[in-house]
């Protein structure tokens, strides 16, 4: 309790009155391209795992869409062309990359970068 209070102390007077919900990285949810229905389910479990690891580098617009069809097998994979504009002191610092998005049986995602550019 008592780090807790400090906590909490320190970010009332760092930041000025706020929730301590308002002081974590907004995340913004990717918008999608040219997704079926069928692998809607897919990449919407990547797209939450790019916002969330987005979050922390301020990013104010974030698109994703599919280069081929979600592959199946013991877990789904989805090819997607990533497009990520970045809040810099000097502006936007847009940002691409393809990446393989691997959602496993239990949920699990995971994401490698392909190729970047």
């Amino acid at each position: 309790m008592y780090t807790t209070r400090m906590l909490s102390a320190a970010m009332l007077f760092l930041a000025g009155p706020a929730f301590a919900a308002d002081l974590l990285p907004q995340l913004v949810m990717p918008v999608s391209h040219g997704i079926s229905r069928a692998d809607r389910p897919t990449v919407n479990r990547c797209n939450e795992a790019i916002a969330q690891w987005a979050a922390p580098y301020n990013p104010v617009a974030v698109e994703t869409s599919l280069t081929e069809p979600v592959r199946a097998g013991g877990a789904r994979i989805a090819t997607l062309a990533v497009k990520i504009d970045y809040l810099r002191q000097g502006g936007i610092e847009p940002r691409s990359a393809t990446i393989a998005c691997t959602v496993a049986r239990d949920g699990e995602v995971s994401v490698a970068v392909v190729r970047q550019g």
